[in-house]
């Protein structure tokens, strides 16, 4: 069981993306939902106030037009009047029927459930109309703009009564370019109201389906983008488990560049697992078996010089075995350390100046004296100028000097090492007639520890020859690569910068 609090919280990527997304596109249409709500109401609070102070502009112009006929009618009266009676006062007062006055005002009455206030200039109630009778008091009180009003300037206001709201308008009543009074017209809520309630319901339905038909399309979509990623952590847990042969989906079946890319790389990283895992195993097997069988053969010769068992001549060849196979376990450990330090970046070498001719001259004086290579023609090719590079005498020497070993160990009878300038570079081919490299292990030559299978059964060695030249050649700036193998023979290339 995990005992990390983060792991154990950890939730599938597809149940986590999908909610978030979820979350985030009904956050997003709730707020686009309640600003287009606002808008709208706002909106339509606007269209109701213009409405509205046209009909009370409507309702001025019609009261003011009603206020003049009036005013005319009286004047004929009493032009009438004095007609019929000259001695008439003109302080006497003219009665006029109410029908006279009352046809004219029926022009200027608002529509049902309004309630309309005219003010004179004072600021004292002319007329009230209203069809409700169950008008709110505070309706019929004054509003508190009414000075902006008598200024010749409309107003909007919306008064709180009940709990509901209800939308008054204020304008100037003019007569020949003057404020004569004010003209108010209140209207409680209408339909509209409901209208947006509605409205409200189904944009909710609306974005209650948007989110859900989302989070359907992005649920689909990132559980088919998510498949081949579950199948690479599946796989990521047989591997950590020791299964280098996970189940992986067919590059071809993935469409994603990236995700193809990301199935191939992780393809090829289990078959590099695969292969670094047998050579490890052949590298115990290896060390196991090089160890064990020099140490056997040194306990044995030993045991036998000490016991008596072997003497005279007899036992110094026995000591001198025992003195070479010392040896040799000696040269495996300084191999391994070397490579490792190498690997490391902890060796660094003695760079100086080295002619080319005595290199090569170097080299191949110290390998026709070994025993092995007696039975070898090999011939040499120095640069036709003298030539020299900066570099450490004793690596460089290792290198051509593990290449030829490796030629004679692949049945070489005649090896050619030429040397050459190509560009800015010094170019040093080790070339054999050797049975060559087999074309599966070509890939694997400069992996550490590697020994292919005929060498495994034919030449003790670590497999790191091929490998620690390859460092060495790093660590001098140049390279070491295989520059042809077949039936016939091979070639490596050693390319050195000519500084």
């Amino acid at each position: 069981m995990s005992n990390n609090p983060q792991h154990d919280k950890a939730i599938p990527l597809l149940r986590f993306w999908t909610w978030r997304y979820a979350l985030i596109l009904l956050g997003t249409l709730v707020v686009l939902g309640l600003l287009a709500g606002f808008w709208m109401q706002m909106n339509t609070e606007q269209q109701s106030f213009q409405v509205l102070q046209a009909r009370a502009e409507q309702l001025g112009d019609s009261y003011v037009r009603a206020k003049h006929v009036i005013q005319l009618q009286r004047i004929k009266l009493v032009e009438t009047a004095f007609k019929i009676s000259p001695t008439l006062p003109a302080t006497t007062a003219v009665p006029y029927t109410s029908t006279i006055v009352m046809k004219p005002l029926e022009i200027a009455r608002p529509i049902e459930r309004d309630y309309m206030q005219i003010f004179n200039k004072n600021g004292a109630v002319l007329d009230s109309f209203g069809a409700d009778p169950t008008v709110p008091v505070d309706i019929m009180k004054p509003s508190s703009h009414q000075k902006l009003v008598l200024e010749g300037k409309s107003i909007r206001e919306k008064i709180r009564v009940n709990g509901v709201t209800w939308l008054r308008v204020g304008v100037p009543l003019w007569k020949d370019g003057t404020v004569m009074g004010a003209l108010y017209l209140s209207a409680p809520p209408t339909d509209n109201m409901a209208k947006m309630k509605e409205t409200y319901e189904i944009l909710a339905l609306v974005i209650t389906g948007i989110a859900f038909g989302g989070w359907t399309v992005i649920y689909l979509l990132s559980r088919k983008l998510t498949r081949p990623l579950r199948q690479l952590a599946g796989a990521a847990i047989q591997v950590a488990e020791g299964d280098y042969s996970p189940d992986l989906p067919l590059p071809s079946d993935v469409k994603e560049d990236e995700l193809k890319q990301l199935v191939t790389s992780f393809n090829t990283m289990t078959e590099r697992l695969k292969q670094l895992e047998q050579l490890r195993t052949d590298l115990l097997a290896g060390v196991s078996h090089e160890l064990r069988t020099p140490v056997t053969s040194i306990r044995g010769m030993v045991q036998a010089v000490q016991r008596g068992v072997v003497t005279g001549e007899k036992a110094d060849r026995f000591l001198l075995t025992t003195l070479e196979e010392a040896k040799r376990m000696q040269k495996m450990v300084e191999d391994l350390l070397e490579f490792s330090s190498l690997e490391a970046g902890v060796v660094q070498g003695e760079q100086k100046w080295i002619p080319v001719s005595e290199l090569i001259t170097e080299v191949t004086q110290q390998m026709q004296a070994m025993s092995f290579f007696k039975s070898v023609k090999l011939e040499t090719s120095p640069p036709s100028d003298p030539v020299e590079i900066r570099g450490d005498r004793g690596q460089l020497k290792q290198i051509l000097m593990n290449l030829l070993a490796n030629s004679v160990a692949a049945g070489a009878t005649h090896i050619t090492l030429e040397a050459s300038l190509n560009d800015h570079n010094l170019v040093i081919d080790v070339a054999d007639n050797g049975k060559g490299i087999k074309e599966a292990e070509v890939p694997y030559i400069f992996e550490r520890y590697y020994r292919g299978d005929s060498k495994r059964k034919k030449k003790h060695g670590l497999g790191l020859g091929l490998p620690l030249s390859r460092l060495l050649a790093k660590a001098n700036g140049g390279e070491l690569f295989l520059l042809h193998t077949s039936e016939k023979g091979t070639v490596f290339r050693l390319s050195l910068p000519k500084q």
